[in-house]
């Protein structure tokens, strides 16, 4: 699994479970889930996997986000949805497949589509620290009954005063991801069309439609 799917999936198991035991941190997810909910955010984001302790690869990008639609342009990747279609290319690729996404082939991209689904499965507890000098809320997820495809621990360290997620570290198996957030935008404005593939832009690319 690449960097950019496993910190997107990261993200989706990290806003879209609670524990119903651990009303206070359910709260700050709440809270967190809710800065992805305005009219448009935007935030740039460094993910780094590792193997065991060991970097193993890096992806950097930015993020686009509207309700159900968004962009995502990485290093690894560019995928834009209009909240129908999705169009993913790899870079360097001369090609761009376009597809109806499952809700569970979204997610392994956007990790906003599970935000409005809490889900089970996961103890949670909450205590605080402070990251970039600024004090944050930890939250910490740790799986009821992991397996190989899901992961066991999941830290989520969130500003307090705006409830704006700055880290986020997984672990499945004995690998651990990173997800770096900087530059978190609301309130953003975009068009309809930043969330549709720019054809003009690529004029030489194959568009090969698998819907």
């Amino acid at each position: 699994m690449s960097t950019i799917r496993k910190f997107a999936l990261s993200i989706a198991i990290v806003l879209s479970t609670a524990s119903l035991s651990a009303q206070t941190a359910r709260e700050v997810l709440d809270a967190t889930a809710a800065r992805f909910n305005t009219s448009g955010v935007k935030a740039t984001f460094k993910a780094t996997s590792y193997d065991h302790t060991t970097p193993s690869g890096e992806t950097t990008g930015t993020m686009m986000m509207k309700g159900s639609k968004f962009k995502l342009i990485s290093t690894e990747m560019s995928a834009w949805f209009d909240g129908t279609t999705q169009w993913t290319m790899l870079q360097g690729s001369d090609e761009v497949n376009v597809t109806t996404p499952t809700a569970e082939e979204q997610a392994a991209i956007n990790p906003a589509v599970l935000l409005q689904v809490y889900k089970q499965g996961y103890r949670m507890s909450l205590s605080r620290s402070t990251l970039r000098g600024k004090p944050t809320y930890v939250v910490r997820l740790t799986a009821q009954h992991p397996t190989a495809d899901t992961f066991s621990t999941i830290l989520l360290d969130i500003e307090q005063e705006t409830h704006t997620p700055y880290c986020i570290r997984a672990k499945q198996g004995d690998n651990w991801v990173r997800l770096v957030i900087h530059n978190f935008q609301t309130s953003q404005s975009f068009s309809d069309a930043t969330f549709t593939f720019p054809v003009s832009s690529y004029p030489d690319v194959e568009i090969i439609d698998l819907r």
